[in-house]
């Protein structure tokens, strides 16, 4: 077998295998944007695949593969005789993880953040009661870890960090259930929070003025308190929806 380590022609068809991801993650995501930001609302037909390869600058197998994505994430169907059609959001998979980042990227609409903060109210208490049943000790000390963290960024006003901690509080209290379904939501639960924080922000809400709930809740846990768990966490969600002006919002009179 000879060495084609030196050879141009397979150094070529490397960087270009290193590349086509990138191409293909940009486009998705450019694609994606479109529809999101409403470019191409629902029922449009895509425009001629011509005409979109030439305006993302990319080939037609980039492109193809790029639909053949948002079709998985139902975001897109094809029609016999119509073409690629957007699908309306109720049909998108909204929990997907790619769906949910890019969903943080662009403003969200009420709808959604809404209902978020209404799965957050269903799921958190309800994990909160779990994990006063189930944590570990590790699952303790990931919270305890967590909660100093966020303490430490509110003293520094590093709100940015308090988020990030915050975050990572909730999905050391999912973790602590030891219920799998409720662990695979976590993308949710962080898209929902990272989302509250720029709403606090743009209102000019100080994130954390609900951080003794939090401690609370770990104390709550470490008594092994079910019900004083899920009492806590119940009432932290609604100190965070009076702050988002959610908490009397009704979505079918939006």
């Amino acid at each position: 077998m000879s060495d084609q380590s030196n050879d141009p022609a397979t150094q070529d068809g490397s960087l270009a295998a290193r590349g086509k991801p990138r191409v293909y993650q940009n486009t998705v995501k450019r694609l994606a944007f479109s529809i999101l930001k409403g470019d191409f609302p629902a029922g449009h037909v895509l425009p001629p695949e011509t005409d979109l390869c030439d305006n993302l600058g990319i080939s037609r197998s980039a492109l193809r593969e790029s639909v053949r994505a948002l079709k998985d994430k139902g975001m897109l169907i094809a029609r016999p005789r119509h073409g690629t059609i957007v699908q309306p959001r109720s049909a998108w998979h909204l929990l997907d993880a790619d769906l949910l980042n890019w969903s943080m990227e662009v403003d969200p609409d009420a709808e959604f953040v809404f209902s978020l903060f209404e799965a957050r109210q269903v799921i958190e208490p309800a994990a909160a009661r779990l994990s006063a049943m189930r944590a570990t000790s590790g699952d303790i000390e990931a919270m305890e870890a967590a909660f100093a963290d966020m303490s430490a960024a509110k003293a520094a006003g590093d709100f940015q960090r308090f988020n990030e901690a915050d975050i990572a509080f909730h999905l050391a209290l999912l973790r602590a259930t030891s219920n799998v379904v409720f662990i695979q939501l976590s993308n949710m639960i962080g898209t929902a929070l990272a989302i509250a924080f720029r709403m606090s922000i743009a209102r000019a809400h100080e994130p954390g003025e609900s951080l003794s709930q939090h401690g609370d809740l770990i104390e709550m846990i470490r008594a092994r308190d079910p019900i004083g768990a899920e009492n806590v966490m119940t009432r932290l969600l609604a100190v965070a929806g009076i702050d988002l002006g959610l908490s009397n919002r009704d979505p079918s009179k939006s």
